[in-house]
């Protein structure tokens, strides 16, 4: 299973969780549409969220490599979800609830018979306005915990307009990635630290504030 961007590929494994930081949309297409192409050939189940010029993007880039859209789509392999809505839980965004529709959906799949499952996701256009950074991190913390360390049969690439987030948190999200695209390259992630354990301290630092407040 490889990742390709500008000619340049890296192999990924299973329970592969990727980061991609980007400044313009566009680039967002040119990433999952070979992604995706990949994983449709392997009969894998796949799933894009973006907003809806994007999934439109998207359709184009992989019907220009061949893939039938409308087939695949008909056939339950592909899905897009293009409201947000459909991910959030009251409008509010909540990691946990997030990587559950992530583990439903690896389920739903391995019942109809497919092989594995890829995910590629907008998630600036997803928190927009409603997402705090702690949270933020602790989906992608419990996301690598689950994914990379149980080896489970999905490959999920979260993209982010790195342009719209702090700096410091850039630095975090870099921590939980193995694998990183920005901009033209692609690369394995010299910062990639055990989610597990990154997930305990935010939980521990959580319990600390709780109990300053409580005081």
């Amino acid at each position: 299973m490889d990742l390709s961007v500008e000619g340049k590929s890296e192999r990924i494994p299973p329970g592969s969780h990727i980061l991609q930081l980007y400044n313009k949309v566009g680039e967002i297409s040119g990433v999952t549409a070979r992604l995706l192409e990949v994983g449709l050939a392997s009969s894998e189940k796949c799933l894009f969220a973006a907003a809806p010029a994007s999934v439109a993007e998207l359709e184009q880039a992989l019907a220009k490599s061949g893939v039938d859209v409308a087939a695949a789509v008909e056939a339950g392999q592909l899905v897009f979800i293009s409201d947000r809505d459909d991910l959030l839980v009251n409008k509010r965004f909540d990691p946990y609830h997030l990587l559950s529709t992530h583990q439903t959906f690896i389920a739903q799949a391995l019942r109809e018979g497919w092989k594995a499952v890829r995910i590629s996701m907008d998630m600036t256009w997803l928190t927009h306005e409603i997402a705090q950074s702690e949270q933020v991190l602790k989906y992608e913390a419990a996301s690598d915990a689950v994914f990379t360390f149980q080896n489970a049969p999905i490959i999920a690439l979260m993209h982010y307009d790195y342009s719209k987030l702090p700096g410091a948190l850039v630095v975090e999200m870099l921590k939980l990635h193995p694998i990183a695209v920005v901009g033209k390259f692609i690369k394995r992630n010299p910062y990639y630290l055990n989610s597990e354990q990154y997930l305990l301290k935010i939980l521990r630092v959580n319990r600390e504030k709780n109990r300053v407040v409580a005081v």
